[in-house]
């Protein structure tokens, strides 16, 4: 009799063993499948709003490769203000220079004085998408008889139609891989860099007083640049600031508040207007102290 309870006594326990592991491996796909699920984006979902936006971006990025007057500043209609700003101060550097500036090709097709007349657009993926935000990330292949070009571009939702934001060119590298080249970031750092022929900025020579107007040219908001790198931005009138650091690299100023862990803030210099601004589009003009 004691044999045969050892006996069931282990059959028990091997089936409670066997029940628990079950248990473990369904919860554990179970959790696989929530993690699944969480991590989803709305690009694949079928969604009425997301087929639409996509339907709407594929018709905008064909329509900007389609005909023959489709290359050039005609199509700032295809992109955001801040894009063509960006492209148009960049334009501004460049304009007495005697040699190739930043643009050494175009910007849409990457070509350079044969540009083709027969471009397809090939292979587009949603990488990201966020119809509320009004955000898109999309990769491409510009297809033509004479090149072919893989690029990204970022998009965004403004004056009602989708817009480029940002493009992601393709180059390759020295063992021929892929690399890629974020020209907002390239534009944005180029004009950080001294122009040939200009003076070098300093804590010395920015110290001073910088006003924001209204139409009425009364002061609005005030910033202040110290000549120890510290700097101060508030609202005229008012008691309250926010303290800063700074730095300068070539004609841009990196402004850095204290205490918060937050991007920093920059500030174009303009020599021949002496104003900072912003990428917002907010211009502080330098003031006259007495």
């Amino acid at each position: 009799m004691k044999k045969n309870s050892v006996q069931s006594g282990r059959m028990k326990s091997n089936v409670l063993i066997m029940l628990l592991i079950c248990v473990i491996t369904s919860a554990s796909c179970n959790g696989k499948q929530k993690q699944a699920g969480a991590g989803s984006s709305d690009v694949a979902a079928d969604n009425p709003k997301v087929e639409k936006a996509k339907e709407d971006i594929v018709g905008r990025i064909k329509e900007l490769y389609a005909g023959t007057d489709r290359i050039g500043e005609s199509n700032e209609r295809f992109a955001c203000h801040s894009w063509w700003e960006m492209v148009e101060a960049v334009d501004k550097k460049d304009a007495d220079l005697e040699e190739i500036g930043f643009f050494n090709d175009d910007l849409w097709t990457q070509m350079q004085d044969s540009n083709s007349d027969d471009f397809e657009v090939r292979d587009i993926k949603f990488l990201q998408m966020d119809v509320e935000k009004g955000t898109a990330l999309v990769d491409f292949v510009l297809w033509s008889s004479i090149q072919t070009v893989h690029q990204k571009f970022e998009l965004c939702r403004e004056d009602g139609d989708w817009r480029i934001h940002n493009i992601i060119r393709y180059r390759p590298d020295s063992d021929g891989k892929e690399v890629e080249v974020d020209m907002m970031r390239e534009m944005r750092d180029y004009l950080a860099e001294p122009q040939e022929g200009a003076s070098e900025l300093t804590f010395a020579n920015m110290d001073g007083i910088y006003d924001s107007l209204d139409e009425d040219m009364n002061s609005v908001s005030r910033i202040c640049l110290n000549a120890d790198g510290t700097a101060t931005w508030g609202m005229i009138g008012s008691l309250h600031y926010t303290e800063y650091t700074y730095t300068i690299k070539g004609h841009t100023i990196f402004m850095k508040p204290k205490g918060v862990d937050t991007e920093e803030e920059c500030y174009d210099y303009d020599e021949d207007t002496r104003t900072l601004k912003n990428e917002q589009g907010a211009v502080y003009y330098r003031q006259v102290v007495e």
